[in-house]
C-alpha cells in the first residue's frame, strides 16, 4: 500500500445505463488501493458489467489535475441494474492518460441493495514510462533504427478526435488540430512508426503535415494531408501503396492529384481526385481495380466514369457512388457482394436505384444508405451481417438483391469483416453480425442477425468504423471509444485486454 499526501477523491459517481428506470437504485461501495509498483495515478477508469444491462464506464475524476491518494473509496449508484453478478474493472491512468495499473473484482448485487467491494491495483507488466506504451522491450523502448518516421509523442494531448479508421489489427485517428495518431499492430509499418513493435496507446505520426483523412487496410494505410496530398505506408507487396517509399517503412507519395478521398482494401487502394475521377492500384486478381481486366498496377489507373463522390474498398471488392446517386460495384463476387449474379465483375456494375448516398464494403457483404435514410445490405449472411431476419443465417445464405435493415433514419454505416455498425440520425449506435470478439459492443460474445444497441455511456455517436474483429466510434464531442479484439493493442487503452463494451481510448 502507498499513502500519498495528495488529492484524494472520495465521492459519489452515478453510472446510468441506456435509460435509467424507476427501479430502486443499487449501490456498490468500491474501495481501491495500489501496489507499491504502480506509478503515479491521476485518474481511475471504472467499468461495471452487470449482465442484462449495458456496460457502464466512467473516468474519476472527470478532469485530472493532481495525483490521487490511496486508499480511496467511491460510491457507485447503479440505476437500471439487475440482481445477480456484477464485475468491476478499474484501470489506473497516469498524467498522460495511459494505463499504468489495473485490477478487477466480482460480487453479487441485489436491486435496491448495497455491496462493498475492494480491489487492489497492480502495475501492468508493460506499464509505460513517460513516452507511452510500447509492446515488446523495456518501458518506452521503440524497436527500430534511425530510418522511417520518428515517434513524436504519446497519447494524452486532450485534443478531441474528429475521424477514425480501423484495419485488421491497427487503428489510426485524426484530432481536431489535424494531427495524426496511430496504434495497434505495426508488423508492416502500417502505423508509420519505426520498427515493427505494437503500440498500445495512440502515438503521433506524420510530423509537419495537417491531416484531413486517414484510411487503414489490412496491412497498409493511406492518408490525405494538407488538403490534397495523398500518401500511403506499410505493406507494398502488391503495389497497394501506389508508389515506392523513399525509405524503408516510410511514406510513399502517390502521384497525381489533387486528391479528395481514399479507401484501402486488402491488397489494393482506391482514391477520388478533386475533379471527380476515380483511380485504383495494387492487386487485381479479382478485378478489384475496376479496369475490365485482372492486370495489377503499382501506380494509379483510372476507373471508367467521372463524377464519383464516395468509394469503399475493404477486402476484395470495391463499390462507389456517383454524384447522380447511382451505385456501382466490382471485384470478388463469391457471395454476391458485388450485387450481381455474374461470376466475374471486373468492371463497375450498377446496383438498382439512383438515390444512394453512402456505401461500405465488408469481406463478403455490402451495405449502403439511400437519401431517404433507408439502409440496405446484400451479399453473404453467414454471421447475420446483413441485419435482416428476411434472410437466414447460414454458411450458404447470400443474396444479390439488397435487403432492408430495420429503421429508416440511418445517417452512416460501416462494414467490418463479418459485422456491420451504423448510426441513426438521433445519434444512437447499432451493430449486428459476428460477435466472436465482442466487436458488437453489447457486452456479449453472441452474434446477432438484427441490430443491437451499443451502450452510450450518456453520449451520442458521430462516426463509427468497423474492422476485422474490433470497432471504434467517435462520440459527439470528440471522445474516441473502441471495443472487441485487442490482441495487438488496437483498442488503444494501454493493454491487450479485450473488451465487449466501448472502452475509452487514451485521450
Amino acid at each position: 500500500m502507498i499513502l500519498r499526501p495528495t488529492a484524494v477523491f472520495t465521492g459519489t459517481v452515478v453510472l446510468c445505463a441506456l435509460s435509467c428506470q424507476s427501479e430502486k437504485d443499487s449501490y456498490v461501495v468500491l474501495h481501491t488501493d495500489v501496489n507499491c509498483d504502480v506509478p503515479r495515478v491521476y485518474q481511475l477508469r471504472v467499468t461495471v458489467i452487470n449482465p442484462g444491462t449495458p456496460g457502464f464506464q466512467k473516468v474519476i475524476p472527470d478532469a485530472a489535475s493532481a495525483e490521487l491518494g490511496f486508499p480511496n473509496s467511491i460510491v457507485l449508484i447503479l440505476a437500471s441494474s439487475h440482481s445477480g453478478s456484477v464485475q468491476v474493472q478499474v484501470d489506473a491512468l497516469n498524467s498522460k492518460f495511459t494505463i499504468v495499473g489495473s485490477g478487477a473484482v466480482r460480487g453479487q448485487i441485489v436491486v435496491g441493495g448495497r455491496i462493498d467491494l475492494s480491489v487492489q491495483l497492480a502495475a501492468l507488466s508493460n506499464a509505460p514510462g513517460s513516452s507511452g506504451s510500447v509492446d515488446g522491450g523495456p518501458s518506452g523502448d521503440v524497436d527500430g533504427g534511425t530510418t522511417g518516421t520518428s515517434e513524436l509523442g504519446a497519447a494524452g494531448s486532450g485534443v478531441p478526435f474528429v475521424q477514425v479508421a480501423v484495419g485488421k489489427e491497427s487503428t489510426c485517428a485524426i484530432r481536431s488540430d489535424s494531427s495524426l495518431w496511430c496504434w495497434g499492430g505495426n508488423s508492416n509499418n502500417q502505423l508509420l512508426l519505426p520498427g515493427t513493435s505494437n503500440r498500445l496507446t495512440p502515438v503521433a505520426v506524420g510530423a509537419g503535415a495537417l491531416w484531413n483523412q486517414v484510411a487503414c487496410g489490412q496491412s497498409h494505410s493511406c492518408g490525405i494531408s494538407n488538403q490534397t496530398a495523398l500518401s500511403c505506408w506499410g505493406n507494398n507487396g502488391t503495389g497497394q501503396l501506389g508508389a515506392v517509399p523513399a525509405s524503408a517503412g516510410g511514406q510513399a507519395d502517390v502521384p497525381g492529384g489533387p486528391w479528395q478521398s481514399v479507401a484501402t482494401g486488402l491488397y489494393h487502394t482506391c482514391a477520388i481526385k478533386q475533379d471527380g475521377t476515380l483511380w485504383c492500384w495494387g492487386d487485381n486478381t479479382d478485378g478489384t481495380l475496376g479496369t475490365g481486366d485482372t492486370n495489377p498496377s503499382s501506380v494509379p489507373v483510372q476507373v471508367t466514369g467521372q463524377g464519383w463522390s464516395q468509394v469503399s474498398t475493404n477486402y476484395l471488392h470495391t463499390c462507389a457512388v456517383e454524384t447522380d446517386g447511382t451505385l456501382w460495384c466490382w471485384g470478388l463476387n463469391a457471395n454476391l457482394e458485388a450485387g450481381t449474379t455474374s461470376n466475374f465483375t471486373w468492371s463497375p456494375a450498377q446496383i438498382g436505384g439512383t438515390t444512394w448516398k453512402q456505401v461500405t464494403t465488408g469481406l463478403y457483404h455490402t451495405c449502403a444508405i439511400k437519401t431517404d435514410g433507408a439502409l440496405w445490405c446484400w451479399g453473404g449472411n453467414i454471421s447475420g451481417q446483413l441485419g435482416s431476419d428476411s434472410i437466414s443465417v447460414l454458411p450458404t445464405s447470400q443474396t444479390s438483391d439488397p435487403v432492408q435493415v430495420t429503421g429508416t433514419t440511418w445517417q452512416s454505416v460501416s462494414a467490418g469483416e463479418s459485422h456491420t455498425c451504423a448510426i441513426m440520425l438521433d445519434g444512437t449506435l447499432w451493430c449486428w453480425g459476428s460477435n466472436t470478439s465482442g466487436q458488437l459492443g453489447d457486452n456479449t460474445l453472441d452474434s446477432k442477425s438484427t441490430p443491437v444497441a451499443v451502450g452510450t455511456f450518456g453520449q451520442t455517436w458521430a462516426m463509427v468504423a468497423a474492422g476485422v474483429t474490433h470497432t471504434c466510434a467517435l462520440a459527439t464531442g470528440g471522445a474516441l471509444w473502441c471495443w472487441g479484439d485487442n490482441s495487438a493493442g488496437q483498442l488503444g487503452i494501454g493493454s491487450k485486454q479485450p473488451s465487449e463494451i466501448p472502452t475509452l481510448v487514451a485521450q
